[in-house]
């Protein structure tokens, strides 16, 4: 194995764990309510880790050279756009929101979601061995 492919490999597995760690946090903060300071670091942890996790496991896509390279793209931009959308949304609270800023918002947990699932396909990918060529498969 070189090394494109054990980093391929660690950052795809340190991006699916994050990001499940990421959506623990998400169902503690909702139990935890709207005090305290951990609420907050609770509350920015599950808004800001996304992002770079996403990225760091369309990095490690592209090292690998995946075929899931593409999906890994589109799920770190679909991310990188609801996590910017989220952010006017909150920092615009006092002006009357129009229907389709919510819509615009929902491809945060949608670009999270095919993260998650886009590094288990990265890691099954990249444990699984070559194809073998037609002319070494022997044909009954």
């Amino acid at each position: 194995m070189n090394k494109r492919m054990l980093w391929s490999r660690i950052r795809s597995i340190v991006g699916l764990a994050v990001m499940a760690i990421v959506l623990v946090v998400f169902g503690v903060n909702w139990q935890i309510g709207t005090f305290g300071w951990l609420s907050t670091v609770l509350l920015l942890a599950v808004f800001l880790l996304p992002v770079p996790v996403s990225g760091l496991v369309a990095l490690g896509a592209f090292l690998g050279r995946s075929r899931y390279r593409r999906f890994m793209y589109c799920a770190f931009v679909l991310t990188l756009c609801g996590t910017i959308a989220v952010y006017l949304l909150i920092g615009n609270f006092e002006a009357p929101t129009v229907p389709w800023s919510e819509f615009v918002a929902v491809a945060y947990p949608v670009g999270a979601i095919l993260s998650l699932v886009g590094a288990l396909l990265v890691i099954v990918e990249s444990f699984r061995g070559p194809p073998a060529l037609p002319e070494t498969v022997e044909t009954a």
